[in-house]
This record gives C-alpha cells, structure tokens and sequence, in this order.
C-alpha cells in the first residue's frame, strides 16, 4: 500500500519436472520466446497470440470517454503431446546416471524408439541443465546431443553393411571369410581389433566377432555404388525430419573421390560422421521389415480446452529393404548377444539382439587417437516382433575398459529389462531358443585321406553339406580347413582325385598361417611343397592366397609381418 508502488502480473514458463528430457525440451527467455529445442521448433503453436484493445484518443493521445472501443481476446497457445514415455525417460535418465558416475565420460546418451512408427520414447542426455535457470549451466550442456552431434559409430554401423549385402545378394550368413589380423587395400592397411586375428569365419561369425577384415571385404564385394545406395537409402547424411531445432547432416565421404581405402574404413564405421538419430533411424528401418520411418517426438497438438486439433501419424519415408533380409539380419544380431561380443546385453527370457561397437576419435589435428573411444551398443527387443530399439553411446569412458560391449551393452541389459517389464511384454517361453537353431555351431573335423562316402557320412552328421570336386574315391583336401566351427547347414567342399586333364599336377590346400613367426613359417615349406615371401617383421598378418585355396604344388604364398599391437592401442581400426 506505498504510493506509486504496484504489481504487474506476468507469464512465467516453469519446468516442474527440473532436468527430466531438458535437452529435448529446450528452453524460453525472458520474452517467453522458445530458444531451443521443441520450445522453440514449436514457438507459433505453443504462443499463443496476444489480445488487443483499440481506443479513440485526442490529439494529446488521451483517451476520449465515452468513444467506442474494441477488444480482441488474446488466444491461448495450444499443448503438444509428446511420443516420450515418463516412464521409460526416467528409466533411462537413472542408468545413463549410474554409467556416467562410473565411466566419467565427456558426453554420453540413451535413446529409445519404437521401430514400427519412429516415435521417440525416450532422450537421456549428459551433460544436462536444468531448464528453470538455465543461465547457470554452461552453454555446451544446453545441446541436444543425440541429433546435433555427428561422429564416426564404428562397428555399430556394420548393421547397415550387413543389410545392404545381404539385399544385393553380394553374401549369405553361410559365406566364409578369412581374417589374418589384417587386410591390405590400394592405399594402407587396416587391422581387425583381435590380436592373433579370427583365420577362416562364416559371415555369421564375423557378425558374431564384429570382424574388420571380413567386414571390409564384404564392402568391396559390395562396390562403391552399391554401398552408397545403402548408406544414402537409410537417411545418412540427410536430416530425419525429427520434429526439433539444430538437427545436423552428419558428414559422409565424397562419393566421387571414394578411393578403395575410404570404401574398406567405411564399411566398419570409420570416416563417415553420423547422429545417434540416424544411426537409430537406420537401426530401426532394419528392424521394422524394411521401411525407414520419419523420427517423432510429438503424437498430439490439442487446443486450450483439450480438444484434438491435430494427431500425428507415423510416417514411411521409404522401402529400403526387404522383409527377409530384416529378418536374416535380426537373427544374426540375436547370435551377437547369445554368443557374440554382445553377451553383456543378453536379458534372460527375452531374445535380444544388438551390435556393439568401439569408434576411435578423430584428433583434431587429423588421424585417430589411441587412447580416446566411442563406446556405444544398439539394441532390439524382442527380435521375433520388435516393440523397441535402443541406442547407448558414452564419449571417451575414463576407465580401463573402453568397449561398447563391457561399457554400453550392461547399460542396455538394465534399461531394456525395466522398459521391457513396464510395456508388459511378456518373456519368451523358452530363453534359450533364441533364432531355429541358427545359432548352433560344430567344429569340422579332418576329413582328408578318408573315402568320399564316409566323409560325406561324417559331414552329414554333423548337420553340413557336401560338395565333391572331381572324381576320385577319396578326399584328398577339404574347404574349410579342419577345426573350423562352421554353422549347421553349411557346405564342405571335398576334393577328390583330379581330372584326367589335370592329373599331373598336384593341388594343395594353402595353409592357415595368422600369428605364426617366420622361422614358423619356412619349416611349412617342405610339409606343404609351397615356398612363402615374407616380408616384415614380427607375426603374420595378412597373406595372398587366403586360407583353404587350392594352388599348384610349389607356388608362392606372399605373406606380410607385422608387430604385434600394444594392449589397449587399436591403430587403424574399429574395435568390438
């Protein structure tokens, strides 16, 4: 009651819930203008518009009394109805807490999708504010990380290789790739993550090991055109259209000036730059069935009395692959959890599938760090009818363990398992039967100097098949080589006696010759009737012809020595 002393009342936005989804739900000013995130991607619909009074005045600008006025009710702005479940955000919000406590990252993040409609579940970002007064938080902890930040995804991304070579019919889940610890391309050399490296794989073992070598071959089988197909057809280096400000492109290398080793790094996650949304996206499109979906995180726009003024619907952008290669590649993802570097991931009673991945950072002064990871895990449950994909990424772990499977994949296992149990999707009947039986592995046995027949027999009861090369009566060699664990239902090759056109030469199964010295090497020389260049230093690593090839008796095997990598230092790689 002080003179000349008044109140004025004035809108305030207020965050009740303080940092839950701050970076999705951005933030207003003083003006209560939005200024980021769906504040202000969504600014003319949430404001409203403002009411007016019109007034006769004199030519002193005084009100005259008495004159007609006009008044225009202002209009309340409309509420949105997000896709994000409270639920599943706090679920998300607690275990992406808990890793952070132990991994002390820079930057880290949970994201969760339905793959069927592109909603967004879930957006668990850190760092994090608190959106009510945000001015006390640096401005780097104000961004949305998940769909503004590009950065190479490593062996995650070999989902999208896998699809695209399975589409194409380049590759089949019973193909056999050899990994010598290392492969050679027209301008350098890159290295599998595993020291003493994989020797001779299916394909659905090297999904299972996330092997470089074989992946970087299955990329060259695919071709540079056909790899940008995919890579463009699952929205990498394009927006998602996800209904939020400051969404980024991603960076891809230049499809003209693709050279063989850009083609090899990108076919396990290296040199192309995406988002976590598009990863997700792409992730999620693999497996819906096929179809890339546009990324939501509003369902509903509703007036100030509540009605339904507009409902958002899940939108297709796109067929990119079919039905059976989404399936072919959910049951090879599910092996990765089962037994693959997934393990950490595995839900008892639920069949999960996922990837696991380890990105080395890029320097900014050019070339990749030693010691500096991006661990990250991207996960679909149940595989039989997915209801949700979930990507976790930590941004340098300072821990000794830097893996997306030891540092990500426990992180998935605890969230998916609550999210799971909240949704009421109910645990499969048997937690063991995970893919048909497509999982099931047997070690091959020497079938060499035993007759066709009873090799045959011996194969066939380990659940393979066999196909005979030649005419003879007994096998003389085998493709693959003894003590390779093989996938049932895959092929042995049997060689026989050779064609009579043929009979003066002899052929010989190259020998397996990963991690062996050259000292090692040369006494092979004489047991094989082969002779070996070497060159280098230390083990070997790569070797031409692979494994299992059947050459001339006294041709040259060319083999490469390389040191052994330092425990911890991954060089010129992607990691598990």
């Amino acid at each position: 009651e002080l003179p000349g002393i008044y109140s004025h009342e004035e809108p305030e936005r207020v965050y009740p819930k303080g940092t839950l989804l701050a970076n999705m739900l951005g933030f207003v000013g003083l003006d209560n203008n939005g200024l980021s995130g769906i504040e202000a991607s969504y600014e003319s619909v949430l404001s409203g518009k403002n009411g007016t009074l019109m007034v006769e005045q004199d030519t002193r600008s005084q009100s005259i009394v008495d004159a007609a006025q006009k008044y225009i009710a202002p209009v309340d702005g409309s509420s949105l109805v997000l896709t994000i479940d409270e639920s599943i955000q706090y679920i998300c919000e607690r275990e992406l807490a808990n890793m952070v406590a132990e991994r002390q990252p820079d930057k880290a993040g949970i994201l969760v999708m339905e793959p069927k409609t592109g909603r967004v579940l879930a957006m668990a970002e850190y760092p994090t504010f608190d959106p009510n007064n945000y001015g006390s938080y640096p401005e780097e902890s104000w961004r949305n990380m998940l769909i503004s930040d590009a950065y190479e995804p490593g062996s995650t991304f070999k989902t999208v290789v896998m699809s695209g070579a399975l589409e194409e019919g380049v590759a089949s889940l019973n193909d056999y790739y050899y990994c010598g610890g290392a492969i050679k391309l027209k301008g350098g050399t890159i290295r599998c993550w595993k020291l003493g490296a994989h020797g001779s794989q299916s394909f659905l073992e090297a999904v299972q090991n996330s092997c470089n070598p074989a992946f970087i071959t299955i990329g060259q089988n695919l071709g540079k055109d056909l790899f940008f197909k995919y890579l463009n057809g699952f929205g990498f280096g394009q927006k998602t259209g996800i209904q939020l400000s400051g969404e980024s492109t991603g960076i891809l290398v230049n499809q003209k000036t693709c050279s063989e080793l850009d083609l090899g790094s990108m076919s396990i996650g290296q040199s192309n730059a995406v988002t976590p949304i598009q990863l997700l996206n792409a992730f999620s499109a693999i497996c819906n069935g096929g179809n890339l979906m546009k990324p939501q995180v509003v369902r509903e726009i509703r007036d100030a009395q509540g009605g339904v003024l507009e409902t958002v619907e899940p939108e297709v952008v796109r067929q990119v692959i079919s039905p059976e290669t989404s399936r072919k590649v959910l049951d090879a993802l599910e092996t990765v959890v089962s037994v693959g570097t997934g393990k950490t991931a595995y839900i008892k009673g639920y069949r999960v599938g996922g990837k696991t991945g380890t990105a080395q950072k890029i320097l900014p002064t050019g070339g990749y760090s030693k010691n500096e990871f991006i661990a990250s895990f991207m996960g679909v449950a149940p595989v039989n009818d997915p209801q949700i994909v979930v990507l976790v990424v930590c941004d340098n772990p300072k821990t000794s363990v830097h893996t997306g499977g030891a540092v990500c994949g426990p992180v998935f296992k605890a969230a998916a398992t609550d999210i799971l149990n909240y949704m009421k999707i109910s645990a499969q009947v048997d937690p063991r039967d995970f893919t048909g039986g497509v999982v099931e592995s047997v070690t091959l046995p020497d079938l060499c100097d035993l007759s066709v027949d009873s090799a045959q027999q011996k194969a066939w009861g380990l659940g393979l098949s066999t196909t005979v090369v030649g005419s003879g009566d007994k096998v003389i060699a085998q493709l693959p080589l003894a003590n390779t664990k093989m996938v049932k239902g895959g092929t042995v090759v049997l060689y026989t006696k050779l064609p009579a056109s043929l009979e003066t030469v002899q052929q010989i199964p190259v020998p397996e010759l990963a991690g062996k010295t050259a000292e090692e090497i040369q006494q092979l020389s004489q047991e094989y009737n082969l002779s070996f260049e070497i060159t280098g230093q230390g083990t070997a690593m790569y070797q031409e012809p692979t494994p299992g090839t059947m050459v001339n008796a006294g041709s040259t095997v060319y083999v490469s020595l390389e040191e052994p990598i330092e425990e911890g230092a991954m060089g010129d790689l992607a990691g598990p």
